[in-house]
């Protein structure tokens, strides 16, 4: 398992990497403007239509029924599932693609009630949205070939294929939009684009494993109404997250001109370290467990799970005190370049402080959804979902007039909280996880982090100049993330933490 989540997480690793590098060139290039405003509206429902199926939909719903099926029925039937749920997944594609061209007017209303009908910003949003219509299609696709090849044991090749959708993404940016009357279409463009390259990827390794084998003529699959029964409830479920940052940058669109930029600006940093360990955990825990379960084996699903949440944990809760701790200078590192101008990087900082004090109960939530979606326990996350989703609502409805955008990004880190504390309060019983001994393990990384914070704060009011050129600037942030986590990982190392020596032990034997 360990050695799985490691390979997910170096290559997630690069693929964010090159996430961060394509959010600073399009920051670089139209900062935090109407134009930026416009294309992330455009693009957030199909950013979240990719989170909902790439971390989180297809590998609940589908991924569980597709290994019961693989273990229990051999590869014949699987692949007739898998033929009958991509035609599934191809016409509603398609369906959906048609109905949005025909109503995208109506959609953007909806999407941003804070645009004027008939404004500059109204009219390129609806350009943009039926641009990238097609993506949609192509996202569907690309997360069923991702579903089957992580049932099958290839985590590599989907963790690879967003690293070209990133390149593609840059290179419009830097070297198409330029050709474009309104630019940010060349980044529309580039998004197409770099979806399809991105499904192509995975086609090759599709047909090697014999999976795009036309097994007869059944088009529809019995088991395909269970995957989608089970798929409507995950829908919101396994990504209450994403649902609500868009809710979010919902309501930022009546706020002023960048604010829903700040919000995506801050939510990509927040999801890269939630993105390296708790969706990467996941993704490999997940067949790990519907292996197990459809095998009757709970004792070893508790160990796996309580050994996953912990060492999840014990590095997502420092990363989220480093987050705040370094929150201006990180923005500022990554994004502070071209038309990204000071203000900028002062909103996008604050968003980045409550938005990164929800990080734990994001990363627990991510884990705990997947421990029961491979119980086939659907019901306890669908409710955790609904009560953060409300509460979220009510949250930003109150908070947006009295704080404004701080108060919306808080929305969605108590939101979280409350959702975590719900699952945790309701893990199955058929599993016998020690709770107390998951709740010490996490007071311990945090106590440990509150201490890391104030010594990262100081450090850097001690290292990084403020007029210092970008290069010794980086260099300094660098400088006092590292000393953050050799302080960290060396008290842990003289106190003889457990989850250090769980990690020890696991790369000691991966090694072997």
């Amino acid at each position: 398992m360990l050695k799985n989540t490691a390979l997910l997480t170096i290559l997630t690793f690069v693929s964010r990497v090159f996430g961060i590098i394509r959010d600073a060139v399009i920051a670089m290039c139209f900062g935090a403007t109407s134009q930026s405003d416009v294309f992330f509206i455009a693009f957030r429902p199909f950013d979240l239509v990719r989170k909902l199926f790439s971390e989180g939909i297809l590998s609940v719903s589908f991924v569980p029924i597709f290994s019961q099926t693989l273990k229990k029925e051999g590869h014949q039937k699987a692949l007739a599932l898998a033929f009958s749920f991509f035609c599934f997944l191809s016409l509603a594609g398609i369906l959906i693609v048609l109905v949005g061209i025909i109503f995208a007017p109506f959609i953007i209303k909806i999407l941003a009630p804070g645009f004027m009908v008939y404004s500059y910003e109204y009219g390129v949003t609806i350009i943009l949205f039926k641009m990238m219509l097609p993506y949609f299609w192509i996202v569907l696709i690309a997360a069923f070939c991702m579903g089957v090849l992580n049932s099958l044991g290839n985590f590599g090749v989907p963790a690879l294929a967003p690293i070209v959708f990133n390149l593609v993404v840059i290179g419009f940016a830097l070297l198409v939009s330029k050709y474009f009357d309104t630019p940010i279409m060349g980044i529309a463009t580039g998004v197409t684009i770099g979806g399809l390259l991105q499904l192509f990827i995975q086609i090759p390794f599709m047909i090697r494993l014999g999976m795009l084998k036309i097994p007869g003529l059944q088009f529809f699959h019995p088991k395909v109404l269970k995957v989608i029964k089970v798929m409507v409830p995950c829908m919101i479920g396994a990504a209450t997250y994403h649902i609500n940052i868009a809710v979010a940058s919902f309501f930022a669109s009546k706020l002023s001109e960048g604010s829903v930029s700040f919000i995506y600006y801050a939510d990509r940093l927040v999801q890269f370290p939630m993105a390296l360990f708790a969706v990467s955990a996941a993704t490999v825990l997940l067949p790990e467990f519907s292996k197990k379960a459809a095998l009757g084996q709970m004792d070893e699903i508790a160990r796996m799970f309580s050994n996953g949440v912990k060492l999840v944990f014990f590095i997502t809760i420092p990363a989220m005190a480093g987050l705040i701790a370094l929150n201006e200078k990180i923005v500022a590192l990554l994004f502070g370049y071209g038309v990204f101008n000071s203000l900028a990087i002062q909103h996008t900082a604050d968003c980045l402080i409550f938005l990164s004090l929800g990080l734990w109960a994001f990363t627990g939530v991510r884990l705990f959804v997947t421990l029961f979606y491979a119980l086939s326990n659907i019901k306890i996350p669908f409710y955790s979902a609904v009560i953060a989703i409300l509460l979220n609502l009510i949250l930003c409805f109150l908070f947006i007039d009295s704080l404004g955008l701080k108060g919306l990004v808080m929305s969605v880190s108590i939101s979280a909280m409350v959702g975590f504390v719900f699952l945790f309060a309701n893990i199955p019983g058929a599993v016998n996880i020690n709770k107390f001994e998951i709740m010490v393990s996490a007071c311990r990384s945090f106590f440990l982090s509150v201490i890391m914070f104030f010594i990262v704060r100081q450090a850097a009011v001690l290292i990084l100049a403020e007029k210092s050129n970008k290069f010794w600037f980086g260099a300094g942030v660098l400088a006092c993330i590292c000393f953050g986590m050799i302080f960290y990982f060396s008290v842990n190392f003289f106190i003889s933490s457990p989850e250090l020596k769980l990690l020890k032990r696991g790369l000691i034997r991966n090694k072997s």
